[in-house]
């Protein structure tokens, strides 16, 4: 059996890239809370960038569809239709795994 031994240089690299990626996301979660006129404090976006999920609140769900397709870009990003909330409140959502069901 072949074994492959991994350099620390590359792990390295692997890491760099990925504090790179995280840093991008977070620029494009602050372009598109600009583009819907969402203002936070430091202190809400260190709370929120934690967060694996990011749900954000519309009134109906044409809207939710259409920003669900920028929301493509930033996949901790979710809008969802909650008519007992004002328009844009950002909540903490969780990812969990889809269960197939048998039918």
């Amino acid at each position: 059996m072949a074994k492959i031994i991994v350099l620390p240089s590359y792990l390295d690299a692997l890491v760099a890239l990925d504090v790179e990626i995280a840093d991008l996301n977070e620029q494009k979660i602050r372009l598109l809370f600009e583009l819907l006129g969402i203002e936070l404090t430091d202190a809400d976006w260190e709370k929120m960038l934690v967060w694996e999920l990011i749900m954000i609140t519309v009134l109906d769900k044409q809207m939710a569809v259409q920003l669900n397709k920028l929301s493509a870009y930033v996949p901790r990003l979710k809008f969802v239709v909650r008519t007992d909330c004002i328009l844009f409140t950002l909540l903490q959502g969780d990812k969990k795994r889809r269960v197939w069901k048998e039918r």
